[in-house]
This record gives structure tokens, sequence and C-alpha cells, in this order.
């Protein structure tokens, strides 16, 4: 993935081209489809295999556009094993790392400081044929620049090599632009602090580590820098750009609860079950039975709502591409994600015990390709800013009507499922509304509309 930052301060995270075509959200960068791993189910590290090897650049992390050296490579080493530290000490997940030494070819000869697009290739060779997990440094950005890629983008990040049995990541790379450390912070060349570039290789290890992006609070891009704590504390370290101060520099931990949530929901120790609660549900059309894939959906504690939320998409165990035969060019869609159309609009969100609400909103627009989130690339826009889940659920509700829902530890709360007010008469085999209209009442009730995905 990439990483941005906010106006005058906004960089990306990218998300990987290596792998993906489209990303899925909420939790799991990767989700198993047919043929390739476990179909709907996310792909992760086998935690049976910790700690999981890596091998770093024998480069400097950062120098200067004339070659100076500004962060060496024992400190840019040190500085990765620290972040690689803030998803091994997450609360109730099991997922642990392990330095191996420089990035080598098979035979153990090192490949040296990783400088050139060739040098690059090589290294992402070695991490495509499964034999290493490389963290490269891409010293002065020119990675980046002979990439093609814009000066904005901080890092990215992808697993290689997936298991297509078991559905375990079998090696995974990323890449850290160190141009954003080389104290010179002028058109193209950003800078970041210390504290925020750290955050964002702590970005990046959590797409190494099967992680997607996750949105909550991005009203956040739009209140100015500093971001306000409260907002800060919930916007997740996975927020696909990096727009604030860094949550260490605001006293804030380093992971927020979305993160912490989805690290422990893949790499679950024995307790996670009793620890955390589940929120289930569907996000439906107004038609109340069609559902809505690539929505934002939402819980907050109502005590903390700003600081307590974690997030999911729907639909992110279906494909944001099942293929069709109509043209003969692309029939069988996308190798990730479930064919399975029940979890077309479907969510699952795991929470801390607690009292929440549930809302669903767009994704931001702004979030495609390398900073996208969701099975769907570009996002789909949906009416109004927000609509919360009531008990009394319809199409003509107050959307911000709200009741609470209270989760315990080892619960799952099911059929917390949001209506949605004012959608556009969603696409069926009939295709033209207006004809539809005039057939006759009988034949309307002898054949019901499509339920299948709307156009």
């Amino acid at each position: 993935m990439t990483m941005k930052r906010p106006r005058g301060l906004l960089a990306r995270f990218l998300m990987p081209w290596c792998l993906l075509a489209t990303a899925f959200a909420g939790g799991p960068l990767s989700v198993g489809g047919p043929n390739n791993g476990i179909a709907g189910q996310a792909f992760f590290w086998n935690p049976a295999a910790m700690p999981i090897q890596y091998r770093v650049d024998s480069g400097p992390m950062s120098t200067t556009p004339t070659g100076q050296v500004v962060i060496s490579n024992a400190s840019g080493l040190t500085r990765v094993q620290l972040m690689f530290g803030n998803w091994q000490q997450a609360p109730h997940a099991v997922i642990q790392f392990q330095y191996a030494g420089p990035i080598a070819f098979a035979n153990g000869t090192p490949l040296g400081d990783i400088i050139t697009l060739a040098d690059y290739n090589t290294a992402l060779g070695l991490c495509q044929a499964g034999t290493e997990n490389p963290i490269i440094f891409d010293a002065s950005g020119l990675i980046v620049a002979a990439l093609g890629l814009p000066p904005d983008i901080i890092g990215f990040a992808s697993p290689c090599k997936l298991d297509p049995t078991s559905g375990f990541i079998l090696s995974a790379f990323a890449t850290l632009n160190g141009q954003f450390q080389d104290g010179i912070d002028a058109y193209p060349n950003f800078e970041l602090s210390a504290s925020q570039f750290d955050e964002a290789i702590t970005h990046e290890l959590g797409h190494f580590s099967g992680l997607a992006h996750s949105q909550i609070n991005d009203s956040i891009l739009n209140v100015g820098y500093p971001c306000p704590v409260d907002q800060l504390a919930g916007l997740p370290l996975m927020f696909p750009f990096l727009a604030c101060q860094s949550r260490s520099d605001a006293g804030l931990p380093i992971l927020s609860p979305d993160d912490r949530a989805w690290i422990a929901r893949l790499y679950p120790v024995q307790d996670f079950n009793a620890t955390y609660g589940t929120i289930k549900g569907n996000i439906l059309f107004s038609d109340g039975k069609t559902p809505v894939q690539g929505a934002n959906v939402i819980a907050r504690d109502v005590n903390n709502p700003l600081r307590i939320a974690v997030s999911a998409v729907s639909g992110y165990r279906f494909t944001g591409n099942p293929g069709q035969s109509v043209t003969g060019d692309n029939t069988g869609g996308s190798a990730h994600g479930s064919r399975d159309a029940t979890l077309i609009g479907y969510y699952e969100i795991p929470v801390p015990p607690g009292t929440y609400t549930v809302e669903v909103e767009s994704i931001d627009l702004s979030f495609q390709g390398g900073s996208g989130l969701g099975p769907l690339d570009p996002p789909i826009p949906l009416p109004g800013q927000h609509e919360f889940w009531h008990a009394d659920e319809s199409a003509f509700d107050d959307p911000m009507a709200q009741d609470p829902i209270i989760v315990n530890g080892g619960q799952t709360v099911d059929q917390i499922d949001i209506i949605l007010n004012g959608t556009p008469t969603r696409f069926d085999q009939f295709e033209d509304p207006g004809a539809w209209l005039a057939i006759p009442e009988v034949l309307q009730k002898s054949n019901p509309l499509s339920t299948g995905v709307p156009a």
C-alpha cells in the first residue's frame, strides 16, 4: 500500500500492486477465492510457523540527494525492529517477527545496497519466489520515482506469495521511502518527523502482516493541522493517508482500537474470543432486500465515539470482480474473494465489550487504487453522509435515529442490518423501470425482481 500526507503534510501509503488488483478492508488485505486459499477467509501468516523471518536492505535508510547518509543502516534496522514490535505487542494477538540478516540470494550471498530499479526487482523476485521477506530502504526516493509513483508516497508493502491450498501468506515485502527523512522539505521532496516516519513504517508492516486500509474519522482530512486529539485517537494507523501529527506525539498509543481489533482477529490468542465480541449484519438498498457492496460500516462506543471505534466494509469477504462470460474476455474474474452471494453486503466487526452504535457511510472517493479500501475500486457513493442502525429500520426512517447495541466478550450480536434511505432503483434483469411499471400487477408477483449485485 502507499501512504500519503495531509494538506501541507499529506502523504500516501500505497496498496501493493504486485499481488492484488483490489484490496479488501476493515481487516484483511487479501481474501481467498476460487482455487486460491479458502474462499471468503483472510490470508494470514501461519501461527504455527512463528516468528516470521524478515531480511533488511544492507544500505542506509535515508540519504540526501547527493548521497550523504542521514539515517545509517544500523539505525534503520533498529527502527524497523521496533516498528515490528508495535504489532508483536498488540493485546490479544499472537504474531512474532525475527530479523534474519541482510537481504541475500539463495546461496547466502548478500544482495547489497538496493539503489537501482534493477536491484529492487531482484529483491522483489526473491520475495515472489517465496524465499525472502525483504524490507527495502529506498534511501533517496529513486526507486519510487523509477516506478513512476508520485513523490508523496511514503512506502508500500504486500504479501508476494500465497499458499493456494492452506490460505497462508508465504512471503511479503515492504519498501520505505527514505526521502521523507533527508532533512529537505521543499516540493517534490517532502519531509516527515521521525515519529511520523516510524508510524509510516508500522503502517507498512501492517500490510506485511496481512492488514488492509481502514476508514474511521475521515473528516479529519478537513479539520486542519494539527488534528484534534479525540479524532486522532480513533483514526486507524491503517488509514490510507498520513494526515496528522504522529499518535505518539499526541500522547496516544501507536495502534488505534481498530488496528488492535483486526490484528488480534487475524492472529488471536486463546483469550481473544472471550475478550472481544462481534457485531454482524448486512447493508441493504432501499428495497430492503438487495445487498450493498463496498459501504463503510463503523461501530462506535457510545461513551467515547470518536476514540473507540472499529470498522469493516460491507461485502469485504466477497470478490470485487466475480467475472462474467457475456463478452468472453473476463470469464474468471478475480482470484480473490468468495463467490458466495450471501456475503454480498455482509459485514462483521470485532469489538471490545461495550455499548455501541453502528453507522454506515461512503468510502472517501479519494481512496482509490493504491490508497483504496474495500472490494470496489473506485468506491461507490452512498446517499447522505451517515445513516445509523436502529430497531425499526426502513427506507423512510430518520437516518440519524440510533439504538444502542450491548456487546459482551465472547458474544455475537447478529442481524444489525441497515436499510439505506433514498437509493436509486437498482438494476435488474428487466433493465427498463418504465416498462416494468407498465406490466400488470399479477405479472409483477410472478416475476420477482432480481436480487443480484446492483450495477
